[in-house]
């Protein structure tokens, strides 16, 4: 063999063993923090830790009034609600919680996951914390859930709000994400489920119409938080058959609550037609409305913040004034 051929199976040795050496790396979780390193940098002043059935739920509890419970979607976790909170904990009690296994939740010890257990979640939060009567918000996958609790409870739940919600089964479209997400997602099981950084920052942009808001720090939060192992392992868990949207419009024509359906504009993922149309149509509530927010995408607390809790504190505003008038 030449020193031009030598040289080339030198490269590929080195190439293959540096590939090697990281894929062990990533399987064994050294690439990402650890329990302790991501709780120290990503809990809050009010962040709180609690039991809740065998499950550790991380949850934050801030502000006096009327309690108002915050469910966030898919891969989020509690800090997507801070302009929320920001423009209601000077009026609102706001509890915020990370939905098991993401943020710095979970796992649930009896590997349960779906809108089923996440409804009990939400059930044994709220009595620990002695709520009788409170708001309940939900956004993208949260919607399962929540819809689920609110027809279950009705003396429970004051009032509504429904962000981009799953109403009915509706898959994303196979190209929404770039190609480049989509080749990186193939190989996530072969690295134990670790994503690199630059395919959370193109889920955020895919789901943001406000690119100036998908921040370096909002990437590395997104990535470190949904690298846990916790948070692959549960994603591996089988799902309940049909799927947890499936039984959505019937809890929706359950609900008797006022129900606020805000919806964002340019969603790609639930259209506001016909989704949002479709949850209106679906809700049994004589008190329902339809507000869609401008130039926003399907993250709505993260990409719209402070338009879309504005309109969600009038909503609340009056329902708490109708409430005192007529004292119901």
């Amino acid at each position: 063999m030449n020193k031009l051929g030598v040289g080339i199976a030198a490269c590929v040795i080195v190439i293959a063993l540096g590939v090697a050496a990281f894929v062990v790396a990533a399987r064994s979780g050294i690439l990402s923090p650890s329990e302790a390193e991501l709780r120290a940098k990503y809990m809050l002043p009010s962040s709180k830790l609690v039991e809740i059935d065998g499950a550790t739920i991380h949850y934050a509890d801030e502000g006096q009034g009327e309690p108002i419970v915050l469910v966030h979607g898919t891969f989020g976790n509690l800090r997507m609600w801070s302009d929320w909170v920001n423009a209601l904990g000077g009026h609102y009690r706001v509890i915020r919680f990370d939905r098991p296994p993401y943020g710095l939740s979970g796992p649930d010890p009896k590997g349960l996951y779906g809108a089923v257990r996440e409804a009990e979640i939400i059930e044994g939060l709220t009595a620990k914390l002695g709520l009788e009567k409170f708001y309940l918000v939900a956004t993208s996958s949260g919607g399962g859930s929540v819809t689920q609790y609110a027809a279950k409870h009705p003396e429970q739940v004051k009032g509504l709000v429904l962000s981009n919600i799953a109403v009915q089964a509706m898959p994303a479209g196979p190209y929404r994400n770039p190609w480049i997400v989509r080749q990186s997602r193939k190989v996530a099981a072969l690295l134990n489920g670790w994503h690199p950084e630059f395919e959370w920052r193109e889920v955020l942009k895919v789901n943001m119409i406000n690119h100036d808001k998908v921040t370096d720090a909002i990437v590395t939060e997104y990535t470190e938080l949904n690298n846990r192992p916790a948070s692959y392992h549960a994603s591996q868990q089988p799902r309940p058959v049909p799927a947890p949207n499936g039984r959505t419009p019937q809890d929706l024509g359950m609900i008797t609550a006022p129900t606020l359906v805000l919806w964002s504009e340019n969603d790609s993922e639930r259209p506001p037609k016909p989704v949002a149309e479709d949850a209106i149509k679906f809700l049994g509530s004589q008190d329902k409305t339809l507000v869609v927010v401008p130039r926003c995408e399907h993250m709505m607390p993260l990409d719209c913040g402070p338009e879309s809790a504005a309109a969600a504190l009038a909503f609340f505003n009056r329902v708490s004034a109708e409430v005192a008038a007529t004292g119901n």
